[in-house]
């Protein structure tokens, strides 16, 4: 029952859809399919006619028949022409809806993708079921109905050659029923242990797969070289690869066996069917027309009886493949802002953060627990501490990314839950330490921060002037048409802090009221890094802006410091405050600044 509903909610799920992409595509797919299931029989039926009149004529008759003989070679020509035709429709239908499916399917995924919670991204499952649904799109989700449609093409010739086999003797009919069980059953079995394979190995798949991209890689190639892990890893490579094949291959050898063993029953009995044909016509029971025409029936049958067999087994696997697409396309998506109300813009009073935690699936202990305190509307807020202290997860927090585990964050007093999804993420903007380096023109990298204004060049222009970005852009090649990275023909590589000068320019392209930046800095040296806080502050002038750093004098430009450690807010207060206090801010604080001060005297002493 459950593998019966399971069916009827995959058709119910894709036909609605198959019929979105191209109802009228579909109409002549079913067409065509149900014209070319009646050739088959009527060549049968013709071919029995005229080899029949064939041998009356080579017996030595005269008379008119060679005319009629003449009109049955033209009118086979005809079918044949018509199923041709038939055949090439078909084929190019198919290839239209395909190709129609394919960006329908894929499109569906992606922005399945990006409306799911960013917390589905932390569970390695997450992986091995995209990676899944992307195999199961790529080969099985639309051709489902390819098979199905060749399936009752099949069905329906196949009913035709048993009448015909059934009007000559009705033990022929039972003898292809009979091939159908065993052929059934050992596809349904190779399906069903390929698709378990499949599911069992995906964790394996994705590793060798990411090894072999990993030793291609630009950015892996340096390291691999200076620490010569490339035979470490190749053998890592070939060990989880050849561990995947020799599963692959135990299966083959289980499946061919069986194959090969329903072989020998059906061949042994279509073998039985043929004689007892040729004994029948021996006794004079039967035409060398309809003899040839049965001998044809029965091989047609026996071959489309297999497919049919095979038919059925892939569908059964199909099933199961576009199971995980609709699974994947009804997972729960980001729900912690359904609400109603748009963001407050401009912001009047702050933000406030109440009593928030955060604790990732599968990890012992939260990453931020129980942290409240206020930003004032314009305020600069600077959070640090130690790796591991919860000061990214508490930005993804703030820009509504992550849900909190408890507590909650409101804006002038309205709750994130009670907002438009939409509507806070048009007015908040970040830069993450792993920034996205886009293949696309400069104008493109820092346009999409803004992409009603995409197009906008004088904003553009005024932009990169105001981010300091200007200065190196007008020396690239072709300037602000200048294709970034090296992954596409022409394209021009930036240093990494200039990459990251042309993130920050996209980040504040965006009208926000609202900006995050997590380690906006960490690429450039001291004094550039200087200047662009400098930069930073009157561009987010009147604005509120949330700074995360390691570099603690950067710190001095912030109106506030929020300290951090192991997920708790242990010190909030102004640079002076906490020096003051003499806590966990004014040691880090002095450590960085002894390390710089004995960098400065080795310098003078080396000079």
């Amino acid at each position: 029952m459950n593998r019966s509903y399971s069916k009827f909610r995959t058709f119910g799920f894709l036909l609605p859809i198959l019929w979105r992409i191209s109802g009228l595509t579909l109409v002549i797919l079913i067409c065509v399919t149900l014209a070319q299931a009646f050739i088959p029989i009527a060549q049968i039926k013709l071919t029995s006619k005229l080899v029949n009149e064939a041998a009356f004529l080579f017996q030595g008759n005269n008379g008119d028949d060679f005319q009629s003989l003449e009109r049955l070679v033209w009118l086979q020509l005809a079918l044949l022409l018509i199923a041709a035709l038939l055949t090439s429709v078909f084929n190019y239908a198919q290839q239209y809806f395909n190709q129609r499916a394919t960006l329908y399917f894929d499109e569906l995924m992606s922005a399945k993708v990006n409306r799911l919670s960013l917390t589905y991204f932390d569970n390695h499952s997450s992986y091995d079921q995209l990676q899944r649904t992307a195999l199961g799109l790529q080969l099985q989700g639309i051709g489902i109905i390819f098979t199905c449609l060749m399936m009752l093409q099949g069905f329906i010739t196949v009913i035709g050659f048993m009448i015909v086999l059934y009007q000559f003797h009705w033990l022929l009919s039972l003898g292809m029923l009979l091939l159908v069980i065993p052929m059934l059953w050992s596809y349904l079995y190779e399906s069903k242990s390929k698709f378990k394979l499949i599911v069992h190995q995906t964790p394996d798949e994705r590793m060798s797969s990411y090894i072999s991209n990993l030793l291609k890689s630009r950015e892996a190639a340096k390291e691999i070289r200076v620490f010569e892990t490339a035979p470490y890893l190749i053998n890592k490579w070939k060990t989880i690869a050849w561990r995947n094949a020799k599963r692959v291959l135990s299966l083959e050898r289980k499946t061919i066996s069986i194959t090969y063993g329903v072989q020998i029953f059906t061949l042994t009995l279509l073998s039985g069917m043929l004689l007892f044909s040729l004994h029948t016509g021996v006794n004079g029971g039967l035409e060398i027309g309809g003899y040839v025409a049965l001998a044809q029936a029965l091989f047609s049958t026996q071959a489309l009886v297999q497919s049919l067999a095979q038919s059925y087994s892939r569908i059964h696997q199909d099933l199961l493949h576009t199971n995980e697409i609709i699974d994947f396309v009804h997972l729960p998506e980001e729900n912690n802002l359904k609400g109603e109300m748009d963001f407050p813009a401009p912001i009047q009073h702050g933000i406030a953060i109440n009593n928030v935690s955060f604790q990732y699936d599968g990890a012992s202990r939260p990453a931020l627990d129980g942290i409240t305190f206020t930003i004032h509307a314009g305020e600069k807020i600077a959070i640090v501490g130690d790796n591991g202290a919860g000061k990214s997860t508490l930005a993804k927090v703030l820009l509504g990314l992550y849900k909190p585990s408890s507590g909650d964050i409101a804006v002038d007093g309205i709750p994130y839950s009670q907002l438009k999804a939409d509507n806070l993420r048009s007015n908040v903007s970040a830069i993450f330490q792993d920034f996205v380096q886009y293949p696309f023109p400069v104008w493109e990298n820092i346009g999409l921060g803004q992409v009603s204004e995409l197009n906008n060049r004088s904003r553009l222009q005024s932009s990169s002037i105001q981010a300091n970005t200007i200065s190196f852009i007008n020396k690239l090649p072709q300037e602000w048409d200048t294709v970034l990275g090296v992954h596409f023909d022409g394209g021009h590589e930036l240093s990494y802090g200039q990459w990251q000068r042309i993130a920050l320019n996209r980040a504040f392209y965006r009208n926000f009221e609202m900006i995050v930046l997590d380690e906006p800095t960490a690429s450039l040296d001291p004094m550039t890094e200087s200047a662009i806080f400098e930069n930073l502050m009157s561009l987010t002038n009147d604005k509120t802006a949330v700074f995360i750093t390691h570099r603690l004098g950067s710190c001095r430009f912030a109106d506030r410091i929020i300290v951090l450690k192991h997920g708790q807010l242990v010190e909030n207060g102004d640079h002076d405050t906490l020096m003051h206090l003499n806590g966990e801010y004014a040691a880090m604080f002095r450590k960085q600044a002894s390390w710089y001060t004995k960098e400065w005297a080795e310098q003078k002493v080396g000079s």
